[in-house]
Formats: structure tokens, sequence, C-alpha cells
């Protein structure tokens, strides 16, 4: 099905997002660079940074490609870093996923912005469910991945969620969340990443907080349909779920892995490992699901030593 991307009704939405988010990134990753990329769905935001050989960076799910400031500058001094917002998300089109072949789309996705940058292949660093994404596209494209680093627990190694993401999915309870989803402050902002995504919420800065509310105001339409389509009641579809086919990855690829990650347990990486002599693991202590955020300096260093590995 082709979809029909949702119309943002608002330009003023797109204009707070992009002033909380140079706020951010001129501080953490001054130099940065965005522009607009097109591909068959639509078109979507890239922030760069440096001017080496190109580097993927790939965010999570109800996620922007702004949370990776605290990586970009380390990343840029070797080189030309590309973090994308994923359709739905950060500053991309808006984008309904009801009754899309999502792993297709993906593909597609993926495929069409190494094309439109005119890059046979990338080494690329994703998250969560652009981990799945990632995986997924190094299974069906290898010849256009060189190596493939995986930060934080991928979406799909289990079909376990969080209990606060499951409630979500409840019917008594998904319109009373998804209401509470559509009015986010600094302060909600803090307790989600608390409750899920890192180890160390005082370390967020008031900034990111600010960007992070403002993505969400603008793309909360669009992820509530991407959660209508990835999961139910019991957690991850089955449909999306990678089992067997990690061992079939023929891509090199680190996990760099948050032993505090609320979304899967470290072992659950390293089972990967014991299958698939191509796939190794790294530990980060006493961080969650955005390890870089709890310990940036550790979580550079593992991505630096996957991307040099041979």
């Amino acid at each position: 099905m082709e979809n029909t991307p949702l119309l943002d009704s608002a330009g003023g939405l797109d204009r707070a997002l992009e002033s909380a988010q140079a706020a951010y990134l001129n501080r953490c990753a001054p130099g940065h660079r965005t522009r607009r990329v097109r591909w068959s769905g639509g078109s979507t935001q890239a922030i760069e940074l440096g001017d080496g050989p190109p580097l993927l960076l790939l965010h999570g799910g109800l996620g922007e490609a702004l949370q990776w400031g605290p990586l970009l500058p380390s990343l840029a001094r070797k080189y030309r870093v590309m973090a994308v917002d994923r359709p739905g998300h950060g500053l991309a089109d808006p984008f309904d996923y009801r009754g899309v072949d999502l792993l297709a789309h993906s593909r597609r996705f993926l495929g069409d912005i190494l094309d439109a940058e005119g890059l046979p292949s990338v080494p690329i660093v994703a998250c969560s469910m652009g981990g799945l994404w990632a995986v997924d596209f190094a299974l069906t494209h290898p010849e256009r991945m060189i190596r493939l680093v995986l930060v934080a627990a991928p979406a799909g190694i289990t079909r376990a969620l969080p209990l606060q993401m499951r409630l979500g999915t409840l019917p008594g309870l998904k319109a009373l969340v998804r209401s509470m989803m559509r009015r986010p402050t600094r302060d909600s902002s803090r307790a989600f990443w608390k409750q899920l995504l890192v180890a160390h919420p005082e370390r967020l800065e008031d900034e990111f907080l600010d960007a992070l509310t403002a993505s969400q105001l603008r793309n909360a339409a669009s992820w509530f349909t991407l959660i209508d389509r990835a999961f139910d009641v019991f957690g991850m579809k089955k449909e999306l779920l990678l089992s067997a086919r990690w061992k079939d990855l023929s891509v090199p690829t680190t996990f760099v892995w948050g032993e505090k990650d609320a979304w899967g347990a470290p072992e659950e990486g390293e089972a990967v490992a014991a299958s698939n002599p191509r796939v190794r693991m790294v530990r980060i202590p006493d961080a969650g699901h955005a390890p870089w955020i709890d310990a940036p300096t550790l979580v550079f260093e593992a991505i630096e030593g996957a991307l040099a590995s041979t």
C-alpha cells in the first residue's frame, strides 16, 4: 500500500522545532549543517558535521536525528557524519505508517538516501528501531553496508517491551496515554527518558529536553501510526522479529550495549554474537538505552573501534 503523508497543520511546529534543535546543536555540535534530502516517499532532514568519508547515523523510534548531538563532534574528526530523520520523525515530512510493510519501507528509505547521496555503500551506526532497519538492510543489501554498529538493544531482537510502552497499546489505556503524549513538557520528557532511556537523567540538558518536546508536539500523529504498526498488546509484532536471521548477517557488526538498557539485557546481544562470528559485543557500564548520553566517551571509543576493525 502506498502511504499518504499526514498533513502538518501548523508550520509553527516546524519553526519551533528548528529553533529548539538549533539551540541545542549550536552548543554541543558547533559548525553542524542541515539540509533537505529527497527520497521516493517525500523529504527528510540531514544533520551533518565533518568532511571525511561518509558515516550514516540512524536514530530510534519516536526519536530524531538531533539526539546524536553529543557524538557528532568526536565522530566528525574522522568522518563526514550524516544523521538523518526517519520519516515522521524530527524534521522529516510527516508520515502515515498505517498499512505499510515496515521492513520493505525501511529498505526503500535507506536505499533512496544512499542513492540521493551517491553512496554505493556506507558504514551505519543505528539505534533501537533504527537498528532493526539497519540489520534488515544489511541482510538484504550487504553490498551497500561496509560496517554496522548497533548502539543499544535493536528492535526486533525480542518481542518484549518495557511495561511503560506496553501500557500504551492496551485498549483501555491507549486514548489516555496518547492524550498525554500530545501535551509534552520538559518535565514529561525527562520522566520518559528516566524510565526508559538513560541511567542518569540528571545529565539531560534543558536545551535537549526542549528539542525533544518540540519534536513530540510536531510528530505525535505520525508516531501513533508507527506504534500501531509495530506493536500489539504482547509487544513487538512477530513479523518484525529477526530471530534466526541473525545467523545470516555477513556485514561486520558490533553491538554497543548499555548494561542498564530497559529494552533488552546485554545477554541477548551476547547470544547473537555467539551464533555469528561476524558479530561482536561491547558492554557499556552504568548506561541505558541511549548510552551515548550516559557515557559519551566510552560509546565513541566503542564506535571508533568497531569502524576501524577488520
